[in-house]
């Protein structure tokens, strides 16, 4: 999931802006979640240090008068802190552009907000889409995917959050249980179980990463995962899933 972080110092504006990109991604039904708005700075940095995002989007503006930390010396410390974060300003200091770049800040765009707020706006949107894409891409360069489609669109989840797919109960599809997501979409599990050797049939029903199985209760045949969902284990399959499901947890 891409986390997205807002951080203006003008209450109205924070609000304004937090609504157009909670609406936007909404509409588009991106993986994304707004972590934090917040007018401070500090916060801003307390919280990515409290609970650090995988992969981040920011719209941060850059002055903050009445704070010690300014928003290109937050935008440099999460650059030096996170791998993946990408950083959109938004500010009336529109001289400050070079600065960002001389700073090795390496911003995404630049929103003057002297545009107006109906191009400020579209701005917002044209940069969540710029920003989905690129997060979209980095995954499919560096982790193992689950895609899946829905509507014609296609969507990716990192392999490691997936922890089974069953079937669902409208015919024709299968819900797949993740560690933050419920997604259900047209499909068939042997179509799934054919493109991804490492999901394992423990049942007719199920297709199981062993990675995230974090229990067995051998009583109900049943496997636990940390949210706890549970699926079911043929009996025919239950020593062999048991023996490989301890060897996974096992593993250090």
């Amino acid at each position: 999931m891409l986390a997205v972080y807002l951080c203006e110092d003008n209450p109205e504006q924070l609000k304004h802006y937090t609504d157009v990109v909670q609406r936007y991604i909404m509409i588009n039904d991106y993986d994304m979640q707004i972590r934090l708005a917040t007018p401070s700075p500090a916060d801003l940095l307390a919280s990515l240090r409290a609970d650090p995002p995988e992969y981040a989007l920011f719209f941060l503006d850059i002055e903050f008068p009445a704070e010690k930390t300014t928003g290109l010396e937050t935008a440099i410390t999460i650059r030096q802190d996170l791998a993946f974060a990408e950083i959109v300003f938004v500010t009336t200091h529109s001289e400050m552009a070079l600065l960002t770049f001389e700073r090795k800040v390496e911003p995404m765009d630049f929103i003057v907000k002297d545009l107006g707020r109906e191009q400020i706006d579209q701005k917002l949107r044209e940069n969540i889409d710029y920003g989905y894409q690129r997060y979209t891409s980095y995954l499919g360069n560096t982790e193992n995917l689950f895609t899946y489609t829905i509507g014609g669109r296609a969507f990716n989840l990192p392999m490691g959050d997936v922890y089974f797919v069953a079937t669902a109960d409208t015919p024709h599809k299968v819900t797949v249980h993740a560690a933050t997501q419920l997604i259900e979409y047209p499909g068939f599990l042997k179509d799934i179980a054919d493109r991804y050797p490492e999901l394992y049939r423990t049942d007719k029903s199920f297709l199981v990463n062993l990675d995230n199985v974090s229990g067995i209760d051998e009583t109900n045949r049943r496997l636990i995962f940390p949210n706890g969902d549970q699926t079911d284990v043929a009996t025919r399959r239950f020593h062999e899933v048991k023996t490989l499901v301890q060897k996974h947890i096992n593993r250090p």
